[in-house]
């Protein structure tokens, strides 16, 4: 997840205030209805981090979406966002603070690759892996990426098991190249390793 560093602080403090105030599912709700929006809409997109537009037109707009849609903390809160200058930020607070809850609730976010889609029993077997390899509940993102020709992906948080077929034809081609380049420094004589 690419976001600003500035939203960090901002993501936490709302966290905290909705664990504090006991609401923290129906701020997670708003936070995601606000990250689909905003990643949805280029319109809300360009609007908030528009210089040109002003602030308290920002606000107006802002009410108007989800005036009547986000619970009272969450729209108090990204309202002050806008008032203090920071409404550039609202969609990367939202993703953070998803991002936040997870951690809390021990949820590891996974996403499998693969050429086709996967069945049924597939799926149960993935998570029940991940889950006891990292006693945590697994949330599995599927994509179906036809390049991987076969086999599959499997990414979370920082980590990568690549068993596509895509990644071992791609392993072989270095290996040929390796040995192209000792038969022809073998053929001109020269048998030292050129790595």
């Amino acid at each position: 997840m690419n976001v600003s560093h500035i939203a960090i602080p901002y993501a936490k403090a709302l966290f905290e205030l909705s664990v504090e105030q006991n609401v923290l599912e129906e701020t997670l709700q708003d936070m995601k209805d606000v990250a689909e929006l905003c990643k949805n809409s280029r319109e809300i997109r360009l609007l908030l981090k528009s210089p040109l537009v002003k602030t308290d037109k920002k606000k107006t707009i802002f009410t108007r979406i989800f005036g009547k849609v986000l619970s009272k903390l969450s729209f108090t809160y990204l309202l002050i966002i806008i008032k203090k200058k920071r409404e550039f930020i609202i969609h990367d607070i939202a993703l953070v603070f998803i991002e936040l809850y997870k951690d809390y609730k021990g949820i590891l976010t996974t996403t499998l690759k693969t050429a086709v889609p996967i069945t049924d029993d597939i799926r149960k077997s993935i998570i029940g892996v991940m889950k006891n390899q990292t006693k945590g509940d697994i949330e599995l993102i599927e994509e179906v990426r036809e390049e991987l020709i076969g086999g599959f992906v499997l990414q979370w948080k920082d980590k990568m098991y690549d068993a596509s077929i895509r990644n071992q034809i791609k392993r072989m081609h270095k290996g040929v190249a390796r040995i192209n380049l000792y038969v022809k420094t073998i053929e001109h004589g020269k048998l030292e390793d050129r790595r």
